[in-house]
């Protein structure tokens, strides 16, 4: 799968914000509040294309990172990504 530059900055802000770990939970809302409302409709989008693809895992309204997950967002802070996008 490849990931579009919107997709990175969602996948690094998992990262980010949890850390490192795959047992903490992030909602929604939050995730949200991070981007400017007019990315917002592509960010819940996003999300569930990582759901389908399991890179992320739901669990009601909070998210986690699955081990997939860690390790393409991990791929993707080595890489080096442009975090222009998150506030």
């Amino acid at each position: 799968m490849k990931l579009k530059e919107l997709e990175k900055t969602i996948m690094l802000v998992f990262l980010v914000f949890t850390k490192g770990s795959i047992d903490k939970p992030i909602s929604e809302d939050f995730i949200l509040s991070k981007f400017v409302p007019r990315q917002r409709k592509m960010v819940k989008r996003s999300l569930r294309r990582f759901v389908k693809n399991d890179l992320i895992v739901k669990k009601k309204v909070n998210y986690n990172l699955t081990k997939q997950g860690l390790k393409r967002a991990s791929k993707i802070l080595h890489e080096g990504a442009k975090l222009w996008k998150i506030r």
